[in-house]
């Protein structure tokens, strides 16, 4: 597994999300520049997907995956994390339900950019895969 193509994209690209977060943060960039939020959850979501369809072929055993599955997988995997992370935010008070509509399109916008990056993310793990 770990000297796979996939494997070696997938863990780039989370040590690049995880440098851009940690950017972000110490430059205070989600708070100043309103789309970088979106491009960090899109860059997320690709990263996501490539992990959920590495380790799901790894332990499956499969060797080809049809492409039907392979959107499947990033698919849930993206959204789960997703959904996962928006609920991490509500505990440790990032954001709140008291910002009301704020709040509901905030949300929105996250998972659907974790949506959007975990299709490309599958396409490309799909292409790397063949």
């Amino acid at each position: 597994m770990i000297q796979t193509r996939l494997f070696k994209n997938t863990f780039l690209l989370l040590l690049f999300v995880g440098i851009i977060n940690w950017v972000a943060v110490y430059l205070y960039l989600y708070w100043t520049i309103w789309w970088f939020d979106m491009f960090v959850h899109f860059s997320a979501g690709a990263c996501v997907a490539m992990a959920s369809i590495l380790f799901y072929f790894f332990y499956t055993k499969k060797s080809l995956p049809s492409i039907r599955t392979t959107l499947k997988v990033a698919i849930f995997g993206a959204i789960a994390v997703g959904v996962l992370w928006e609920i991490y935010e509500l505990i440790f008070g990032i954001t709140s339900l008291s910002d009301g509509v704020d709040f509901y399109l905030d949300t929105g916008s996250d998972l659907l950019t974790d949506l959007s990056g975990g299709i490309i993310g599958s396409l490309y793990a799909h292409r790397l895969l063949k």
